[in-house]
This record gives structure tokens, C-alpha cells and sequence, in this order.
């Protein structure tokens, strides 16, 4: 093993001592700094203040951040799609970088976690939303680790999220010509996708030249809505003909590149008059145009999510 001589990362030297100020990651697009831990005397050897650093890691076996991390190294978790594990990462830096007092919510004793310090975190956190996907994500980790561990019950268990309004809007046929005509190639392509399948970003994204047939395209769904064979229409044909990413059929974009694009699309909506919608929201379209309201939802509740106009319905004879 070759011999550490540079200094472990975030540790610094000053005042005749090595200190260590950790990073936790964005919060809210700024880059969060933990509090400042004096290691040791600076004229420790090397080897010692490497043994001192690696120790840092080590969570106390009854605290958040320690739980957070069994979880995070679980099957359970490596089961989890991609996107779905960098949202975990990213909800699990904001909780346990939020402060808690004189320390940080990662630096909590699980026993002082209460059903009240849950209902404090979701009325006080800025972004409502935000907070139930957080919560949400401390319950799984919570009962994933109390199965395995003796650990205090699960505080999450019974407290209400907040209210969430669905998004009502129903995106006409007016401002989707619009949009579409504005929109670059690639995104205008993925836009009739996704209003035609129903479908989700990321579904769109994964459609894959061998999946068309010569009448269907094997459409598969994520998150355990269940896939299709779609028929192929005339418009559905035009929208998958050409083929932007090799072995896909649209361009594939970067997470980061896509919501650029997408931003700059909504300023030129703004300037159209055009009240700025998000992406997902095609697929509320298509659902709510479709005869027969199928987007392969399990659930009736979230087949509600996605129906956006009142369905015409005949008098009773």
C-alpha cells in the first residue's frame, strides 16, 4: 500500500493544528459546509493524522447519518434505478446537512428523533414538495434499518405530508402546435412521443430502434406502470422515423442538457404568450386525449393524477 504524504481531503492546516472541515454537498444550488473539527497537533506524523481522518467517516452507531449509511450500502438500494438513487443521495445531503440546533439533522441521536421533529422539518423546510420526498425517503431507511438493527420505532409512520395540489393544467392543442413549431428537431421529436405513448422523459429517452416493429413499438414503462404494445399510427410513424442516437431512436440528451433546452423553450413560451409548462405534462395531454385513458397506471388514484379534463359522459336513458 503505497504511503499517504498529501494532506486527506478538506483538512487543512492552521494555528499549529490540522482541521477538517467537511463538505455536505448543494443545498439549494449553494455549496453547504459542515463545522470546522480540529484533528490534531500539527506535528503528528502523517500516518497518524491519516488514521485520525479515516476515522471521521465512521457515523456513531445511533445516529441519522449513521442509518442513512447502512442503507445506502443495502441491497435494497442497489435495487434502485439510477435516477431513483441520485434523488435518495441527494434528499439524504439536504436532510442531513440541515441544521438541528448546534448540529446538523445527520448528527441527531435516532432516540431524539420524534414523530414532532418530523412535523417540524416538514412545516419548516422551504420547498413543501421537497419535504415529503425527503420524509419519504427517511421512512424507507428508517424501516429498512429497524428490521435489521435496534433502533427506535419508525417516527415517520402516521405523520401527515404536506399537501400536495395536483397540476391541473391541461395543455391545449393551441399551445402545443405553438411549442412544437418552436422547438429544436430533437426536442420537438421527444415531445410527440411522449404526448402519443403517454409516456415520461426518461421512457421517451429509452425507446430503442429495435423496439419498432412494422405495426407496434414495444413500449416498456417505468416506476411499475405496466408497458404496451402500441399501434402504430401514421403521426406515430413520422415521430419515430428518424433516428438521433444510434441504437435509440431520440438524441440523448444529458439530464443537464435536456433542462437547459427545456428552460430556454419555456422563455420563448413566456415570450409567445404562452403560460410555461413542464415536460411531464405531455403526458397528462396524451392520457386525457386518449379514448381509452390507458398510460399503464396500476393505481386508480394515480390514474386521476394524470386525467385533466372532465371526461364527456351520456345521460342516463
Amino acid at each position: 500500500m503505497p504511503r499517504k504524504t498529501t494532506l486527506p481531503k478538506y483538512v487543512f492546516r492552521a494555528r499549529n493544528a490540522y482541521w477538517y472541515k467537511p463538505w455536505l454537498g448543494r443545498v439549494d444550488g449553494k455549496q453547504k459546509w459542515g463545522k470546522v473539527v480540529r484533528l490534531a497537533d500539527d506535528t503528528v506524523p502523517m500516518s497518524e493524522l491519516w488514521a485520525i481522518y479515516e476515522g471521521l467517516g465512521k457515523a456513531p452507531k445511533d445516529t441519522v447519518r449513521w442509518m442513512f449509511d447502512l442503507y445506502l450500502e443495502s441491497q435494497q438500494f442497489a435495487r434502485l434505478k439510477p435516477k431513483t438513487q441520485k434523488d435518495y443521495n441527494t434528499a439524504v445531503a439536504k436532510m442531513c446537512g440541515k441544521a438541528a440546533g448546534s448540529i446538523t439533522f445527520g448528527e441527531c441521536r435516532l432516540s431524539k428523533v420524534t414523530k414532532r421533529t418530523i412535523r417540524d422539518y416538514l412545516d419548516t423546510y422551504p420547498h413543501p414538495v421537497a419535504a415529503n420526498r425527503h420524509i419519504a425517503v427517511l421512512k424507507s431507511a428508517w424501516s429498512w434499518c429497524e428490521e435489521r438493527h435496534e433502533i427506535p420505532e419508525n417516527p415517520c409512520k402516521s405523520v401527515k405530508l404536506n399537501r400536495e395540489e395536483p397540476r391541473q393544467r391541461m395543455v391545449t392543442d393551441d399551445d402545443y402546435e405553438t411549442v412544437l413549431r418552436m422547438a429544436p428537431p430533437p426536442i420537438a421529436q421527444m415531445m410527440e412521443l411522449a404526448f402519443l405513448l403517454r409516456g415520461r422523459l426518461s421512457e421517451v429517452l429509452a425507446i430503442k430502434v429495435e423496439d419498432i416493429s412494422d405495426t407496434h413499438l414495444d413500449f416498456n414503462r417505468l416506476k411499475g406502470s405496466e408497458g404496451e404494445m402500441t399501434i402504430l399510427s401514421d403521426r406515430l410513424r413520422d415521430a419515430l422515423s428518424v433516428v438521433r442516437g444510434g441504437e435509440y431512436v431520440c438524441h440523448q440528451y444529458s439530464e443537464s442538457g435536456f433542462r437547459s433546452a427545456w428552460r430556454r423553450l419555456q422563455a420563448g413560451m413566456k415570450k409567445h404568450g404562452i403560460e410555461p409548462f413542464p415536460f411531464h405534462d405531455l403526458k397528462a395531454r396524451g392520457y386525457t386525449l386518449h379514448p381509452q385513458k390507458w398510460a399503464g397506471h396500476r393505481s386508480p388514484n394515480m390514474r386521476k393524477v394524470y386525467l385533466r379534463a372532465k371526461q364527456e359522459m351520456p345521460a342516463t336513458r
